[in-house]
C-alpha cells in the first residue's frame, strides 16, 4: 500500500511503514520511535490515564483510518494506528 500524507509519501510493506520526503517534510516524524497497529484507539485515553503518558496529536483521520501520537512517561514517542475496516 502506498499513499501521500501531507508533504510525505508513505508505503506499507509487511509490518513496516516507510516515510519518504524532504528533510523539512520529515521533521515532524523524526521523534516517533515506532508505529504500532492497534485494533481500537478508543481505549487509549483510559490506558494513558491509568499508566501515564500524554496524547501529543490526535486522534486524526489518516488515509488508512485513524492515528494518535503519544509521549510515554519515559519520553519515548509512539504513533498508534487503527485501520478502518
Amino acid at each position: 500500500m502506498r499513499f501521500p500524507y501531507g508533504d510525505v509519501e508513505v508505503a506499507s510493506i509487511g509490518g513496516f511503514l516507510l516515510v519518504a520526503g524532504t528533510d523539512k517534510a520529515l521533521a515532524p516524524y523524526r521523534d516517533v520511535q515506532s508505529t504500532v497497529l492497534v485494533d481500537d484507539l478508543d481505549g487509549l485515553k483510559k490506558l494513558l490515564d491509568t499508566h501515564g503518558g500524554e496524547i501529543i496529536s490526535g486522534p486524526n483521520q489518516v488515509p488508512t483510518g485513524r492515528n494518535v501520537t503519544v509521549r510515554h512517561p519515559g519520553g519515548v514517542i509512539f504513533e498508534y494506528v487503527e485501520h478502518s475496516a
